[in-house]
């Protein structure tokens, strides 16, 4: 099966060429000096039993897509440090359609609408002796993943082309009644839906979100599906994010300037001025979701979490960075992170991240209307324009950019 694909080379030396001009020159990140490859005739073949070709329907641009595209990473971060498949599809932002299928492949049939969820793991390459973290259900978190990277056609990306290969444990089917546009968001959901779980909400929480891009308004919904009743506070940097995030239920809107005086009013939190224009509060939100993840707003999570309180970093950032983690001992505020998606405890049973999130869907416990945080569409033809527009979201009111293979 020959496919239309856009992929990024991991090659070291692209890569530093690359940063050092992009420094004068911004768009060598799209250039042919750069990562970004883009072929018409990527050719997949069955050879395992247990393999599926697939055509895309939908492929979803993540923020750790633009990173990696924008060339924002730091070498020496752990993920640039593990192994990794090359080249690097993207897209695990996915719903596809089975076209062929291996002899032995059992859970799937040809015509069937697939999500992806699982990359290089246990689950894939050696299901008879799993590691802890597999053995678990947590194959984001596979402890062997690294030592997998060749296996490039098991990566869990594919929709940044027209086709794509995959093992079928990577893949669940969608029932009829979930749409392309629902599906294309099952894999965010995921994951802020695990981020969720795990910060184990109380209904009198009083919680912040912190970023209305499609990862907190992926938590906002999450939230509102565990536990309606939670005081939901989004914090935003736009008027059509602040729209998008009352539309999901939120139940305060702030704007990032305004986040002291709502500290204040709301949350009785006391300021204190240090040197230099520093200051930090005591007191402040029960529970804080960093959507962003950056250096400067894990520090401010941090301040802004009440004794005890607790921040779960659902935002991806590709560099190091200067923090204070004072809060941690001096607050005891928990500081946890969420890393994709994997197997949750669910009413009384163990099941995926994403077949919870389709419950969810299935059920309207997260509303139809998520899809409308899809913003703009494209076809892969015009990757770069869609790149591009989702970089600048003030300028085009960009949520959620994704490729449509009918568009």
């Amino acid at each position: 099966m020959e496919a239309e694909i856009v992929y990024f080379d991991p090659s070291i030396p692209k890569i530093l060429v690359s940063k050092i001009l992009k420094t004068l020159w911004k768009k060598v990140v799209l250039s042919r000096m750069g990562p970004i490859t883009h072929k018409k005739n990527y050719y997949f073949e069955l050879e395992n039993p247990n393999e599926v070709l697939t055509k895309t329907l939908l492929g979803g641009i993540c923020g750790s897509d633009l990173h990696l595209i924008d060339l924002d990473f730091a070498l020496n971060v752990t993920p640039m440090i593990v192994p990794s498949p090359s080249p690097g599809h993207l897209g695990h932002e996915c719903v596809c359609q089975i076209v062929e299928t291996g002899k032995e492949v059992s859970k799937l049939k040809i015509g069937d609408r697939v999500v992806v969820q699982k990359g290089p793991s246990c689950f894939l390459h050696q299901q008879d002796n799993l590691c802890p973290r597999c053995d678990e259900g947590d194959f984001c978190l596979c402890e062997k993943a690294g030592q997998f990277a060749d296996f490039t056609e098991y990566y869990a990306a594919g929709g940044w082309g027209t086709g794509f290969k995959y093992h079928e444990n990577q893949l669940i089917a969608l029932p009829d009644e979930i749409t392309n546009d629902q599906a294309i968001l099952i894999e965010p959901l995921s994951c802020s839906l695990r981020g969720v779980l795990r910060a184990k909400l109380q209904a009198e929480d009083n919680v912040l979100v912190i970023g209305a891009g499609t990862m907190g308004l992926c938590t906002l919904a999450s939230i509102k599906a565990i536990n309606p009743d939670v005081n939901t506070s989004v914090m935003v940097k736009y008027d059509f994010q602040a729209e998008a995030a009352r539309k999901l239920g939120a139940d305060e809107v702030i704007i990032g300037k305004d986040i002291e005086e709502y500290l204040g009013d709301k949350t009785n939190a006391v300021k204190y001025h240090g040197f230099l224009g520093n200051k930090t509060y005591i007191g402040g939100f029960d529970l804080i979701f960093d959507c962003v993840g950056t250096a400067s707003t894990i520090q401010n999570s941090l301040r802004w979490a009440k004794g005890k309180g607790k921040v779960m970093v659902l935002g991806i950032d590709f560099k190091q960075g200067k923090l204070d983690y004072t809060p941690v001992w001096y607050q005891e505020v928990d500081l946890k992170g969420v890393f994709g998606h994997g197997t949750e405890d669910w009413k009384g049973e163990r099941k995926s991240t994403f077949e919870i999130v389709i419950e969810l869907l299935l059920t309207k416990k997260i509303p139809p209307t998520i899809s409308e945080i899809i913003t703009h569409r494209y076809n892969i033809f015009d990757y770069k324009e869609a790149i591009e527009v989702a970089f600048n979201k003030k300028k085009n009111q960009a949520i959620k950019v994704i490729f449509d293979y009918d568009f």
